[in-house]
């Protein structure tokens, strides 16, 4: 809980700044690119959030992605200032936050949707489409592989789950008969 006020409060500021100077979308990108490379080459990535490494060298390191990536002097700032305050494990919440601002300023909701088998993209989209009629904002949902709905699909959108799984309409089925 600590950890989304935190984000929220260093994505906010971050976002200000983007809008601002109409380079929102680029920070995201950076900031995507940044957390990529870092799960990539956890040997560099894992140094900067431990403190047993004297802070100079952890700058060093820092300003050397940095600088290799050329990323934007607002999010490098930023960067300094999470390593300065020992708070670069919150990485990955505040572009996470950041993600969403960005989503909502373009008018993008993002969603999980659960289905038995593999769904294929014809499909996909027809249940993007019908979701953004009904929200009047575009849908994006990334699928995930459930074999225990049996068959249909679930879609979870900003915490409201649609659930049309077999395993669903099954348990309701159950429900209503024990009530008779």
């Amino acid at each position: 809980m600590i950890s989304r006020s935190i984000a929220k409060r260093y994505a906010n500021g971050l976002f200000a700044v983007g809008v601002k100077n109409g380079k929102y979308k680029e920070y995201l990108e950076e900031f995507n690119t940044l957390l990529d490379f870092f799960v990539k080459e956890p040997r560099l990535g894992r140094p900067l959030t431990l403190p047993i490494l004297e802070m100079s060298k952890r700058k060093d390191i820092l300003s050397e992605v940095l600088r290799t990536f050329k990323v934007s002097t607002p999010l490098s700032n930023l960067l300094m200032m999470f390593l300065e305050r020992n708070r670069m494990n919150y990485l990955s919440a505040i572009r996470d936050v950041y993600s969403e601002l960005v989503d909502e300023k373009e008018g993008r909701v993002r969603g999980t949707i659960w289905s038995a088998f593999p769904l294929d993209e014809e499909t996909k989209r027809r249940i993007e489409g019908a979701l953004k009629e009904k929200l009047k904002q575009d849908v994006v949902l990334d699928p995930i592989e459930d074999k225990t709905l049996i068959g249909g699909v679930k879609v979870s959108l900003r915490g409201t789950i649609f659930d049309g799984s077999i395993k669903r309409q099954l348990e309701i089925l159950k429900e209503n008969i024990l009530k008779e």
